[in-house]
């Protein structure tokens, strides 16, 4: 495997980012880590899709033993064909509880494990895989949980990734309406507020590991990313910040400007608030794609709407959630679950109108469907 860091830490930064053109279709979904107060650390990132994909979101409580199979959905006996995959798909047992959220009945996107690791995937177009080989392979729909199973620190996923002991697939699941290969890449967090993005260019990992790694939205792939920066006031350029369009490059850039403009926050309160604020700068409204005029195949993404923001606060070990359909923000503190080996499995509907507040006690008992 081949595996390279990003940039200078230094010519990566946004205040140094020339500008290269085309932008890409406006698959969404954003990130932020704010991570540059002395309150709590806080990851926040939206969840977008076109209407027509039937998510089905849960989010769902592991423990520690859950057993693990990449020719299968995250969720046991959920019947599931996870196509893409060759002979040798990795298996593994989770040393870690998590919680997660679970889409498509199949994968998962976003989650923060007891540690306090947390990890997201997004969409990135521009990804191209390594190249086949003999070494087990991993799901790219199952790249979060393998993050949050097996790891307890940013330091130690960047590693395993150098290792090379696996390979990432990009894989479908037909049935349950996960029916394209979108490519991802991967953005993992802890409570010192470190970071890292890992993204597969021309068949090659890079991997951008660092603190100052707090952004990601999806194409253009980081290195190019930064680069475009430049050109924004913001960053030291001439254009202002851009408001009309749901490309990846320009919601990256109103979340990079803005974050350097939070205030300290005052309290824990200010904290949360604060982090859910400066996404909201990214979050898509509903709104109805017939009254949008696209042509295909623009169409689909143009029915784009942001269907749940997760904020995890890593400092004090609590996932929050608030679905886009649910007008209150629910929470849930690691220190109320059980993720002892063999406790059960735990899953609630963030979609849920009657949910809100401390949802640790809400959660109910999966059982094989």
């Amino acid at each position: 495997m081949n595996a390279k860091t990003g940039q200078s830490r230094k010519s990566m930064s946004l205040a140094n980012a020339p500008l290269t053109g085309g932008a890409q279709p406006a698959q969404a979904c954003s990130r932020v880590l704010v991570n540059n107060n002395r309150t709590a650390k806080i990851v926040v990132r939206t969840m977008d899709l076109p209407l027509p994909q039937p998510e089905r979101p849960r989010l769902v409580v592991f423990p520690r033993g859950t057993e693990r199979d990449c020719t299968r959905s995250v969720l046991p006996g959920v019947k599931c064909k996870i196509k893409g995959l060759g002979k040798n798909p990795l298996r593994w047992t989770s040393k870690h509880g998590s919680v997660v959220m679970v889409g498509f009945d199949a994968g998962v996107s976003d989650g923060i494990n007891e540690h306090s690791l947390a990890a997201h995937v997004l969409t990135l177009v521009a990804v191209q895989h390594e190249p086949k080989d003999e070494r087990p392979e991993l799901s790219d729909a199952l790249w979060v949980q393998y993050v949050l199973d097996n790891f307890k620190t940013v330091n130690e996923v960047v590693q395993a990734h150098k290792d090379g002991k696996f390979r990432l697939v990009a894989v479908t699941a037909p049935e349950h309406g996960h029916t394209a290969t979108l490519g991802s890449h991967l953005a993992v967090e802890d409570p010192t507020g470190d970071s890292a993005i890992f993204e597969y260019i021309a068949g090659k990992l890079v991997i951008h590991p660092g603190p100052e790694y707090n952004i990601m939205t999806n194409d253009p792939p980081l290195d190019e990313m930064f680069t475009r920066m430049k050109k924004y006031k913001a960053f030291g350029g001439t254009e202002p910040l851009p408001g009309d369009s749901l490309e990846g490059e320009y919601r990256f850039a109103r979340l990079a400007a803005y974050y350097k403009l939070l205030p300290e926050p005052k309290n824990y309160t200010e904290a949360v608030a604060g982090a859910l604020s400066l996404m909201r700068i990214a979050q898509i409204p509903f709104r109805d794609p017939a009254k949008d005029k696209a042509s295909e195949p623009e169409a689909l993404w143009r029915g784009c709407q942001t269907n749940w923001v997760s904020a995890a606060d890593l400092t004090n070990k609590v996932y929050y959630i608030n679905s886009s359909v649910v007008p209150s923000l629910g929470w849930v503190e690691l220190q109320d679950l059980k993720f002892t080996t063999r406790s059960a499995i735990r899953y609630l509907d963030p979609h849920d109108p009657t949910l809100g507040g401390n949802l640790s006690k809400q959660f109910k008992v999966w059982k094989k469907r």
